[in-house]
């Protein structure tokens, strides 16, 4: 026909690539989630998440025993017991001192004038807390995936996800099943508001190209916090749920007679146990677009869930991809981020200590961790205002760290919603800025 347009037209105009080329435009856009993520706003909110989940732990190991095991030795022949009899007076050793089920935080106290070699010791010999020792397999096994990551060593990087994740959340299972509950529920909670809240936002600017307040988002997901938090958290209440005909029946076990028929029935209880298996590792799986798919959608949790389970069975190889990309891209984003906040403070440390002063005895940062690093006490007179300065100091040191460190929760927020969004649109064929609503509104 005479408006057809020409064939050679049409060839030019075609976009060029196929699948592998979307795919890998897909995973540079999941990447671009490092910077956006440090806009002041997006960081911000991170910092308001990862501080009030501070706040919840640390008043929880306040308030509870310390009753993680400790990290080990590291040399043959160490414990607590020597180390107490060598460096402690025995008037200001601990109760149960020569005992296993001795205090972590008495330990502390009680070495707390020992040489820095010493207490290192004793921080790898003495129990700790939850909320300590979830941080300290958090700390570690982001650390392998560092380095996995710097020396390309893949399996590197999935040992470090099974410390930080997998194992951290066997152990506080094993020892502190109630920290795990109770924290977990509340983290899932804060990061279904503020994290919806950046993905939000991020949704927003990549796909429609529009900035919206962050305060009107804030609100939205305020009042949208049910439905947010039901997209994170209706799996494992599902799968506590399943759970129980094998609470029920450790129950009816204890009743003489029917405990033959328990176990004659057991198979029974291991299939609900199965499902709730399949249950736990599907929501571990869809966790990064679970919060991300509640914010960009305006449906019910449940359908949320199962469609997220959809995107990820008809597309698993892409989905695995971008979720590759945003772990490589996070670490070297980490990097980045960090060694932008450690110059920062240590210029600024090194440049006021110039002629002494408060500035020399405040601590110092260490990159990528971000642990402070003791200064080296002068001898010089201080005045009285001098613990009080070195003190405020201090305090914009933990200032600036943890707004660094709210980076990885705006991240997280970031690249799980462009992830959501690209792989509805590989799947379902969907516009990316197809959003949910109603949505925060304009100004």
């Amino acid at each position: 026909m005479p408006n057809e347009p020409e064939p050679s037209i049409v060839r030019i105009m075609a976009p060029s690539g196929g699948p592998i080329s979307d795919i890998w435009s897909d995973a540079r856009e999941v990447a671009a989630a490092v910077f956006a993520s440090a806009r002041p706003e997006r960081l911000l909110l991170g910092w308001c998440c990862l501080v009030l989940a501070l706040i919840v732990g640390s008043l929880w190991d306040v308030t509870s025993p310390t009753n993680m095991p400790a990290l080990g030795a590291t040399e043959p022949g160490d414990s607590l017991t020597v180390l107490f009899r060598e460096y402690v007076e025995e008037f200001e050793r601990p109760n149960a001192w020569d005992t296993a089920d001795v205090d972590g935080r008495e330990v502390q106290r009680a070495f707390a004038s020992a040489p820095e070699d010493v207490r290192q010791q004793v921080e790898r010999l003495r129990r700790r807390g939850a909320f300590e020792s979830l941080l300290g397999g958090m700390s570690a096994g982001l650390d392998e995936v560092r380095l996995g990551v710097v020396g390309l060593q893949p399996a590197r990087i999935i040992r470090g996800l099974d410390i930080a994740i997998l194992s951290n959340i066997e152990s506080l299972w094993r020892n502190d099943r109630g920290f795990l509950v109770i924290f977990g529920t509340v983290f899932l909670l804060l990061f279904s508001i503020f994290g919806g809240a950046i993905t939000r936002i991020d949704a927003e600017r990549f796909s429609r190209d529009r900035d919206v307040p962050a305060l009107a988002v804030v609100r939205w997901a305020l009042r949208d916090w049910r439905r947010l938090f039901g997209g994170v958290f209706l799996p494992p209440v599902l799968a506590l749920l399943l759970l129980l005909p094998a609470t029920a029946s450790g129950l009816i076990a204890y009743i003489p007679g029917l405990d033959v028929l328990v176990s004659l029935l057991w198979i029974l209880v291991l299939v609900f146990s199965f499902a709730a298996a399949l249950v736990i590792v599907a929501w571990l799986v869809a966790l990064p677009m679970l919060s991300a798919g509640t914010a960009c959608e305006s449906g019910d949790p449940t359908e949320l869930v199962v469609r997220c389970a959809g995107l990820i069975r008809h597309r698993p190889g892409r989905y695995v991809l971008l979720l590759a990309t945003a772990v490589v891209a996070g670490a070297v984003g980490w990097l980045l981020v960090s060694g932008v906040t450690v110059i920062t403070l240590e210029a600024a440390r090194a440049a006021g200590s110039q002629f002494g002063g408060p500035f020399a005895e405040i601590q110092g940062t260490a990159w990528p961790s971000l642990d402070a690093v003791n200064s080296v006490q002068t001898a010089n007179e201080s005045s009285n205002t001098r613990g009080l300065a070195t003190s405020i100091l201090d305090g914009w040191r933990w200032l600036v760290t943890t707004m660094c460190m709210g980076w990885t929760i705006a991240f997280i927020a970031g690249a799980g919603g462009r992830i959501y969004l690209l792989q509805r649109r590989s799947v379902e064929r969907l516009q990316i800025d197809e959003l949910g609503a109603p949505g925060p509104a304009d100004g």
